[in-house]
């Protein structure tokens, strides 16, 4: 087994390994590369609508004098969403590696259920949306 990586057989079985400066130059994912057509103007558009629904819902539950767990979730929430909107914005500005498209999009989905649970909670226990815990 000493002499295994000398055997032909065994070198057609390696798979292409990343080189040292690749791999810190980029992460595991590649270099990056710019955004699609209209890509980023979609993205953008659609974070920016999801963040102004997160405010409207987040003012109308704060209006209605809520408790304090509630107020704390409330913020809590709308802390999060507005970390996940800057963090959207930074990474649209510049040309992007897969690893930071898929960060992209799940940022956008947890907007898109913070807003739905806000949205919720505005409508009050008995609204018919079913959301699950997990933000």
């Amino acid at each position: 087994m000493l002499f295994a990586p000398r055997l032909p057989a065994y070198r057609g079985l390696v798979v292409h390994s990343v080189q040292a400066k690749e791999w810190r130059r980029y992460g595991f994912g590649g270099p990056p590369e710019p955004w699609a057509h209209d890509a980023h103007q979609d993205l953008d558009r659609l974070t920016t609508s999801y963040y102004l629904e997160i405010i409207e819902a987040r003012g109308e539950l704060l209006a209605s004098d809520p408790d304090p767990d509630t107020e704390r979730r409330i913020e809590e929430l709308f802390m999060t969403a507005t970390r996940h909107k800057h963090e959207i914005d930074y990474t649209l500005r510049h040309w992007a590696t897969p690893v930071e498209r898929a960060r992209v999009s799940d940022r956008l989905g947890s907007l898109m259920r913070i807003s739905r649970r806000l949205k919720a909670m505005t409508r009050g226990a008995g609204g018919d949306d079913f959301l699950p815990d997990a933000a």
